[in-house]
């Protein structure tokens, strides 16, 4: 998006440092920004925390092998028509994905130029906003195209490094995590350079092993290392970076989907397999990642408005 205009003919970007805004500027956009970072901070440790214990419980079944859905356990999803191939949750969610997919790449082609009000005033998207919705368009038809092989070899993969067995397939298929991985960091980890992406993907893929990871609880370790990871990268940010307002709401809009995968692994039968089962799952990612982009716009162009009043009632008062 351009810059935001005031009523000279200067020129002042949403984004600049607070030490080249005039005082009331510093005013209404620090208070923001300090806001904004501490929102996000609170809620990703939130999201980390409850990430951990939500994996544990699952992973090792606690309390007890009870408190689980039989299905869920069988499959480590909870997958509608499991005899079908085209209809069944993974292609379902494949098809959910695909469609959610081509409406956030949409969003990215016009996040640059979203007007902030009809007088055609723009505000800039910060690099943050950009580089998680730019991710976030193969990280949702990943995401889906995954299930759509899941769905295609219900089976599952064995990603634990098992060189014993079979030392070729073990390294080919600890190659292929490690990838996968890192691709999916792109999205989930924005702004990060290729080195930690990678250590994180080979992390990430060496959990599966040291945590002795069975088949059918492959999607519980994934989803939490990306979780995770997200969580600890994105605390690091820069300043900056955590001023922007999807930094602030972001991690809340992750908790509606732990709170879908707790649902999953304790109410499938009875109630889940009737809505598409996992499909509701991987459909709370797609739409959640749109509601923050509309969000996060949403609040960009306020706070450029409040910038752009603070500064024309400055230059009121000094007239």
């Amino acid at each position: 998006r351009g810059p935001l205009s005031t009523t000279s003919n200067q020129q002042i970007p949403l984004h600049l440092p607070a030490s080249h805004l005039d005082p009331p500027m510093m005013t209404a956009s620090g208070a923001t920004t300090t806001l904004n970072a501490l929102v996000g901070n609170v809620g990703l440790i939130i999201l980390l925390i409850g990430t951990t214990l939500v994996t544990y419980c699952m992973l090792y079944q606690y309390p007890s092998t009870s408190s689980f859905d039989t299905h869920w356990l069988s499959h480590g999803f909870c997958v509608t028509n499991p005899e079908t191939t085209w209809i069944n949750s993974h292609a379902l969610s494949f098809y959910a994905d695909a469609v959610l997919a081509m409406i956030i790449a949409h969003l990215y082609t016009t996040a640059q130029t979203t007007p902030a009000k009809s007088d055609a005033t723009t505000t800039t998207t910060p690099p943050l906003q950009a580089a998680m919705l730019r991710g976030a368009i193969m990280g949702v038809f990943g995401h889906g195209a995954g299930h759509l092989y899941l769905g295609l070899h219900p089976q599952g993969m064995d990603l634990r490094f098992r060189p014993h067995e079979d030392l070729l397939i073990s390294c080919a298929g600890t190659a292929v995590t490690v990838m996968a991985f890192a691709a999916i960091f792109q999205g989930t980890m924005p702004l990060s350079s290729s080195q930690r992406l990678f250590l994180t993907a080979i992390i990430a893929t060496a959990g599966f092993t040291v945590l002795d990871v069975e088949p059918n609880l492959n999607f519980v370790y994934a989803q939490a290392a990306i979780y995770v990871s997200n969580a600890l990268h994105m605390l690091t940010l820069s300043a900056e970076d955590k001023s922007s307002a999807v930094y602030a709401i972001y991690p809340y809009f992750q908790l509606p989907v732990l709170a879908v995968g707790v649902m999953e692994s304790t109410a499938c039968t009875g109630f889940l397999q009737r809505f598409g089962g996992h499909m509701l799952f991987d459909s709370s990612i797609g739409i959640g990642t749109i509601i923050i982009e509309l969000l996060a716009r949403r609040m960009e162009d306020g706070r450029a408005e409040l910038i752009s009043s603070a500064s024309v009632g400055a230059k009121s008062k000094m007239s």
